[in-house]
């Protein structure tokens, strides 16, 4: 009686990812470079991550506490007991280097076809009154002091005029860094609030609904899309996040959400 090969725990496939109006084009090499990516972060939080609590119990907490007479008591101590064990900086690096290659590939995917991408958001932005920039909005000091994500510039810069590549490079490397497990749209928590309160709270449906820090409106759309009558206002500090945003959902058919330039602190 032949046997069934066991199936490999790979990560969804990059060609999985839910297409919509702003989604750029990929070649056969680019796929497979998410592809990888996906699966190398899918093991690395699957198998290799586990050896850090290896690692803290049989020698950094022993040691950490030798030098100083108690176990490490908060996060903090925790990190300097840490910081020196061989495994935990493999795996730091490990984590570092994947980021990077993740900008990398999605950097070299979105930034050949900028122009393009720039332009499909501008025929779906015009003429609405749905998408509110502020060019005076300032910067805070912690978005600007570090390139959140390994991505240089971070989510605000603009490289051209009416950029949207930032917003692109994000929508397109999110579902390998996070191996699919937010679904083919990336709006797992979007739906999860919508089914949570449709279990505590059935047939209510709010007047207004405030996203703050809404970036491309990932789980935004899913919250307008249950609530169609209510007016959604969608807040964010970074203008390409906000013009693909607004073109994404407009593309997906929605017309009740305000996507608004501003700092939400």
């Amino acid at each position: 009686m032949s046997q069934q090969a066991p199936q490999a725990d790979c990560a969804p496939a990059w060609t999985e990812v839910g297409p919509h109006a702003m989604s750029p084009s990929a070649t056969h090499d680019e796929i497979a470079r998410f592809n990888f990516l996906a699966n190398f972060n899918k093991y690395m939080a699957n198998v290799v991550v586990a050896g850090n609590e290896v690692a803290y119990e049989s020698r950094a907490r022993p040691a950490y506490r030798r030098e100083h007479g108690h176990d490490p008591s908060d996060r903090h101590e925790i990190r300097a007991a840490m910081r020196g064990d061989p495994y935990y900086q493999m795996w730091s690096a490990l984590r570092r280097n994947a980021m990077e290659m993740r900008q990398q590939a999605g950097r070299s995917l979105v930034l050949r076809q900028a122009e393009v991408l720039r332009d499909r958001a501008r025929a779906l932005n015009r003429g609405s009154t749905q998408l509110q920039l502020d060019a005076t909005t300032a910067v805070p000091r912690y978005q600007s002091a570090i390139d959140n994500h390994c991505m240089p510039g971070s989510y605000y810069a603009e490289h051209l005029e009416d950029d949207v590549s930032a917003a692109a490079n994000y929508d397109a490397g999110m579902f390998a860094t996070t191996t699919g497990l937010f679904g083919r749209y990336l709006d797992g928590a979007g739906r999860g609030v919508v089914e949570w309160l449709a279990q505590r709270r059935p047939g209510w449906v709010p007047a207004r609904i405030l996203d703050l820090g809404c970036g491309v409106g990932h789980n935004t759309v899913p919250i307008a899309t249950a609530f169609p009558s209510s007016r959604v206002l969608a807040v964010d500090l970074a203008a390409p996040m906000l013009r693909y945003g607004h073109a994404r959902a407009h593309g997906m058919g929605l017309a009740n959400i305000e996507f608004r330039q501003g700092n939400v602190e």
